[in-house]
């Protein structure tokens, strides 16, 4: 029980994927890691894409203030787009968590020599 805790907690708050890394399961870990990478990057830039275009289409003449970033990222945030891949990461983020705590309990078989 003690491995499955660390695997959760490797996955839940480091990085999704080390879990199964520590579970000596590398083809999920390294596929959940690149994955949660490439989600993490398309949330990223929806949300700069999103971003710059709700400043150049409605603020572009005004400096970029405090309050004004303050309310286009309420608008960023509040956008379907945003929304899709952020959601996707979140979906595989706890499944790589549920996924390392059930796989500590399982055990591998042994390799034929």
């Amino acid at each position: 029980m003690r491995q499955g805790l660390k695997a959760f907690l490797l996955s839940a708050f480091v990085f999704p994927g080390l879990g199964q890394l520590y579970n000596q399961d590398r083809r999920k870990g390294v596929a959940l890691v690149l994955g949660t990478n490439l989600l993490l990057g398309v949330t990223l830039l929806a949300g700069m894409v999103l971003f710059s275009q709700e400043y150049l289409a409605v603020f572009y003449p005004r400096p970029l203030t405090w309050e004004l970033v303050n309310l286009l990222l309420i608008d960023t945030i509040s956008h379907p787009l945003f929304w899709i891949p952020f959601g996707l990461l979140m979906a595989l983020w706890g499944f790589a968590m549920v996924d390392a705590a059930r796989g500590a309990g399982r055990s591998k078989p042994a390799a034929n020599p």
